[in-house]
């Protein structure tokens, strides 16, 4: 097992959770709170979020499983649509400059597959803080940790604490989930800000910048403008935990089949106004996603 950037990715402060109080009073982590134990990521999942999750997968699956090939993002797709971003094939998925900027290039089913690897991942690096399991690097394809095996008492012969009845469930966000995330978003339009009713979603009208759209980064062959935005900037001053770019930068995987949301970069302002979902059917240069998580009680 890594030390995983995955477990804190977002700015918020993760409450200690102990073998007493490992329920749904205490945010998860790396996410921050939307409502009573409904949490978000605050940034899209990023590029060197989602390195760490293909070279885990290389470590425990080998090179040449299928399992890694799954998930590797296609990075053709930069050259499909603008043909001097060739460049981005090989470097917006790897090079340091674009670790925080948002993953694409992935198909909802990629997507979902890491939101169960990351809820994997983070329930058992909280049982080794807990000293529930012991942390071990030797891991492989048949003896890697998952929350099903550890319930199960499969996992390493290890009987579960029956004080210990909830997981993180890290997953794609329903539409409806949406609406509520959408209180504590950032770059939202002014028209999007008719529907505020918080008093944070309203602080914010002045606050923040609009969202990101009609971006045309191709001139005359040449790279004018990056893009995909960085998913921390220019936020990282800003005091509080809004939810970042939840409109715009890029679109993001729903749960439901087929359907993104939020628009992107690639879109114009009046088509993500006019528009609350689309519906996309491969993988493509302006999609990616971001989690949403609750405590789950484990059910046999």
């Amino acid at each position: 097992m890594l030390t995983m950037t995955l477990v804190a990715f977002s700015c918020s402060t993760s409450t200690e959770i102990t073998a007493t109080n490992y329920h749904i009073t205490k945010t998860p982590p790396g996410v921050v709170k939307i409502a009573d134990n409904f949490y978000c990521d605050q940034t899209e999942i990023c590029n060197v979020h989602w390195r760490e999750y293909m070279y885990w997968t290389k470590q425990v699956f080998g090179v040449n499983s299928t399992e890694y090939t799954a998930t590797i993002p296609d990075t053709l797709v930069w050259a499909d649509k603008f043909p001097c971003l060739k460049s981005y094939e090989a470097n917006y998925l790897r090079k340091p400059e674009f670790d925080f900027y948002p993953v694409v290039g992935i198909t909802q089913q990629q997507a979902r597959d890491f939101s169960k690897w990351r809820a994997d991942r983070v329930f058992e690096k909280l049982l080794i803080d807990l000293y529930k399991i012991d942390y071990d690097s030797t891991q492989d394809s048949k003896t890697y940790f998952t929350i099903d095996k550890y319930f199960n008492g499969i996992y390493n012969n290890t009987k579960p604490d029956k004080k210990i009845n909830y997981f993180p469930d890290y997953r794609l966000p329903t539409l409806s989930e949406r609406n509520q995330i959408i209180q504590y978003a950032d770059t939202v339009d002014r028209i999007y800000f008719d529907t505020c009713t918080s008093k944070y979603c309203l602080d914010n009208k002045k606050k923040f910048p609009l969202f990101r759209s009609g971006v045309t980064p191709c001139v005359n062959d040449s790279i004018k403008t990056k893009p995909t935005a960085d998913a921390r900037k220019p936020y990282s001053a800003i005091k509080g935990h809004p939810i970042y770019n939840f409109r715009g930068n890029v679109g993001e995987w729903a749960s439901e089949n087929g359907v993104t949301f939020g628009g992107s970069w690639f879109d114009s302002k009046q088509a993500i106004l006019q528009s609350e979902t689309l519906h996309v059917e491969q993988q493509n240069c302006w999609t990616g996603f971001r989690n949403v998580c609750a405590w789950k009680r484990w059910e046999k």
